[in-house]
């Protein structure tokens, strides 16, 4: 656990295991009218995708942690297209993103960075970048609704700035001994303005 204090008040930033993170947003759900928001770690950023983030947007962060109201925030909106098992896979999307894209626009005074990838249909995640205490904070998600076309106009691209786009097979393990799956390619992450 890590603690963060704030004057004479101190707060616990707890790191949960996997099987713990549905729990958590459940929790969410059943309690979103409380006006405590509660922030948890949920899993760390790849070396690799660490070194993408530092590429793209010139900012280090080692892990990516979830609040209670941007569970709420992703869930409630129908146009998302979210279900709860959609929100377990943010660790896994930040980490193996096919594209990982710098926003012009900034979310509370933070920069954005929007990680895609194709999970039974494109899922993106977009995260505040808190370099100062070295973590991705997931604020908002969405997912294209699986009776689409995979293919997308510019238009539905979302919003435009600088990005990495990850051409490698992913041979390379992740976490746990396990290959990810990706497309053709060489190892070298493509930067576009």
């Amino acid at each position: 656990m890590k603690e963060n204090t704030k004057g004479n008040r101190a707060n616990v930033l707890r790191r949960l295991a996997p099987e713990e993170l549905k729990g958590f947003i459940e929790e969410a759900i059943k309690n979103r009218r409380c006006p405590n928001n509660k922030r948890v770690i949920i899993g760390e950023v790849s070396d690799r995708t660490r070194r993408r983030i530092e590429t793209v947007s010139g900012k280090a962060v080692k892990n990516v942690n979830l609040d209670s109201s941007s569970i709420i925030h992703a869930l409630k909106k129908p146009n998302h297209n979210l279900e709860i098992e959609d929100l377990l896979l943010a660790v896994e999307v930040i980490n193996t993103a096919v594209d990982i894209e710098l926003d012009d626009r900034k979310h509370q005074d933070s920069d954005v960075l929007i990680f895609r990838k194709d999970i039974d249909g494109e899922i993106a995640f977009l995260t505040e970048i808190h370099a100062k205490s070295g973590y991705l904070l997931v604020f908002n998600a969405w997912r294209q609704k699986k009776a689409r076309s995979r293919s997308r106009s510019n238009a539905a691209r979302g919003p435009q700035g600088a990005h990495v786009q990850d051409e490698t097979t992913h041979d390379e393990p992740l976490a746990g001994g396990a290959a990810p799956k990706g497309n053709d390619g060489d190892s070298s992450p493509t930067v576009s303005p």
